[in-house]
């Protein structure tokens, strides 16, 4: 069973929205600026796109834990 790089990405992206909603209201609630909130989330959402698309790519060379399906 192989994941196809298309998935992968689209899995990251839809994670990515629900948590960097997240990070900005948690931001938005320390800070109380939107700016600074904006700033933090667009970051944050940036760099752990990256970071859990190559995470999930190593992932797919593993495959503890894989069954076959007939």
């Amino acid at each position: 069973m192989v994941e196809e790089r298309k998935r992968t990405v689209l899995k990251a992206a839809s994670y990515r929205i629900f948590a960097t909603m997240t990070v900005f209201l948690v931001s938005f609630a320390y800070t109380g600026s939107f700016a600074s909130a904006a700033s933090i989330g667009l970051t944050a959402a940036v760099a752990k796109t990256l970071l859990y698309y190559t995470w999930e790519r190593l992932w797919t060379n593993i495959s503890w834990g894989l069954k076959t399906t007939n």
